[in-house]
């Protein structure tokens, strides 16, 4: 039962998740809030530009027309040509780029108003999968593919029905126009297309903000994780506890063989009877020039105390006992710092003792 607790998806996914997907394309974009999008901003463009690119369309054609006269019987030359041609297609660009750009904008816009810039590289890539025939008829004929039909076929149902409810609202007026002369009957029948087709466009948006909704609860529904994904996940993020542990444990191995190296190299090891022992290197020559304070190399507790001290004790370090000093060496000092100015006088008595021990064995052998 637990088992299949952890497999099922129930969780909320993580931001990472979020973001993988988003890198596959995979994002909560409605086709349809694009699309009434569009078709709002060409109504809205043919209403308020339509007059403007009739005419402009007209002026073209009767200039055209009016050249092409100009020219008469003559054989035209290429350079002609090319010149009447370039100034069709420029006034004519004019023209269709007043009306393209705005549509073009709000495209982009109603885009990234839902999902923001996403440009994704791995969306593009070939997949050889997407060319076999039998995953093409699974697609077809999938459940999901069978619902996007049938709801298609319900949102035209229901923008036809939409417009037809408008225009019977306006049947009254459509009859009228049979006693009308023939511009004020255009002009009747243009009002009451405009009012349907604003109907259809009510119906539309009505039906895309339906399908916004449905495409953000399925995006995430498709995104949600398994308690197992979610701990894997994780252990991927933060590493393998046991895979931390070995590596913190060889980091230490490697740490305490560096500082065992050091040790023979200190001037003093400071210690009490059982527990601390802190190595201090201090050259009176070079660090007495350089004005630094003694240094710790190495330090540790009970086992590696005691090696520590066995290892001073090989190399002929001195061992001094100064219980105080040790514990406090060890908890306000790290491997590499200098000794804090608070301990400097316990420490240079330390030192003192050091030297005076140095210079007896050098009479000695002397």
């Amino acid at each position: 039962m637990a088992e299949n607790d952890d497999k099922e998806r129930t969780e909320a996914p993580t931001p990472r998740r979020r973001q993988e997907a988003r890198e596959r394309g995979q994002v909560a974009l409605s086709h349809e809030i694009v699309g009434v999008s569009l078709l709002f901003c060409i109504v809205l463009s043919l209403t308020l530009g339509g007059d403007e690119l009739a005419g402009g369309i007209g002026d073209l054609i009767a200039t055209t027309i009016r050249k092409l006269g100009e020219q008469g019987p003559r054989e035209m030359t290429l350079e002609d040509a090319v010149t009447h041609v370039l100034g069709i297609g420029f006034a004519g660009g004019k023209l269709i780029l007043g009306i393209l750009l705005p549509i073009f904008a709000v495209g982009l816009f109603a885009a990234y108003s839902q999902v923001g810039f996403a440009l994704s590289s791995k969306a593009l890539e070939f997949r050889p999968e997407k060319l076999d025939p039998s995953s093409g008829f699974q697609r077809i004929f999938s459940l999901r593919s069978t619902v996007t039909t049938t709801m298609g076929l319900l949102k035209l149902t229901f923008i036809s029905g939409a417009m037809t409810a408008a225009a019977y609202a306006h049947f009254g007026e459509v009859a009228a126009t049979g006693a009308m002369d023939l511009g004020p009957a255009l002009a009747a029948i243009g009002h009451i297309t405009l009012r349907c087709l604003s109907a259809g466009l009510v119906a539309m948006l009505v039906l895309a903000l339906a399908d916004l909704a449905y495409q953000r609860w399925q995006h995430e529904k498709d995104l949600k994780m398994s308690k197992d994904e979610i701990r894997q996940e994780m252990k991927q993020a933060e590493g393998d506890p046991h895979v931390k542990s070995r590596i913190r444990r060889a980091q230490r191995e490697m740490a305490s063989r560096r500082m065992m190296q050091d040790v023979p190299k200190a001037t003093v090891v400071v210690t009490n009877p059982t527990h601390f022992a802190v190595a201090l290197r201090y050259d009176r020559e070079e660090d007495a020039a350089k004005g630094r304070a003694p240094r710790i190399v190495a330090k540790g507790v009970d086992q590696v105390a005691q090696r520590i001290k066995e290892v001073a004790r090989e190399a002929g370090v001195i061992v001094y006992e100064d219980a105080p000093l040790a514990r406090t060496l060890h908890a306000k000092c790290e491997i590499g710092d200098t000794v804090p100015v608070e301990l400097y006088q316990a420490v240079a008595g330390v030192l003192a003792y050091v030297y005076r021990i140095q210079g007896e064995r050098s009479f000695a052998h002397a």
